[in-house]
């Protein structure tokens, strides 16, 4: 029984040290995307998409202009899909994808609420996937 209790012991440890290995992984792989950004600019997103090695589960379009509410200036994209409002710091840390020309911002307001509330899906992917990246940051 204690060997039994000892390898749970040792197997729970890698586990758990595992796992927080993923979430450092995790930021260290979107600072790389950040540092290595100039082979996205200028290039459709289904560029970077494709090239992604996480999956994409949340969205958020932002349209920055106070003017011209029609325009999405940029969009975030996360890792994590939040159950609740109370979850959204777990979206952190994402990436900021700013667009050249705007994006629609009605049509992607209008897919945030159709899909859950920001859940990435194809229907998402392909409004987003011709649009040209001006620049990526780090959101964390």
């Amino acid at each position: 029984m204690k060997k039994i209790t000892l390898i749970f012991v040792i197997v729970s440890t890698l586990f758990i040290q595992e796992t927080k290995a993923q979430v450092t992984d995790t930021l260290a792989y979107l600072q790389n995307i950040v540092a290595n950004k100039a082979q996205y600019v200028g290039q459709p997103f289904s560029v970077l998409y494709n090239n992604l090695q996480i999956q994409i589960k949340f969205f958020s379009p932002v349209a920055a202009i106070h003017y011209d509410k029609n325009k999405e200036t940029s969009t975030s994209v996360a890792f994590y899909f939040p159950q609740t409002a109370e979850d959204m710091y777990l979206t952190y840390p994402c990436l900021r994808i700013y667009w050249q020309p705007y994006l629609n911002a009605v049509q992607s307001s209008i897919l945030y609420s159709q899909y859950d509330g920001g859940e990435w899906n194809a229907t998402i992917y392909n409004f987003y996937k011709n649009g040209i990246i001006l620049d990526i940051k780090l959101e964390d």
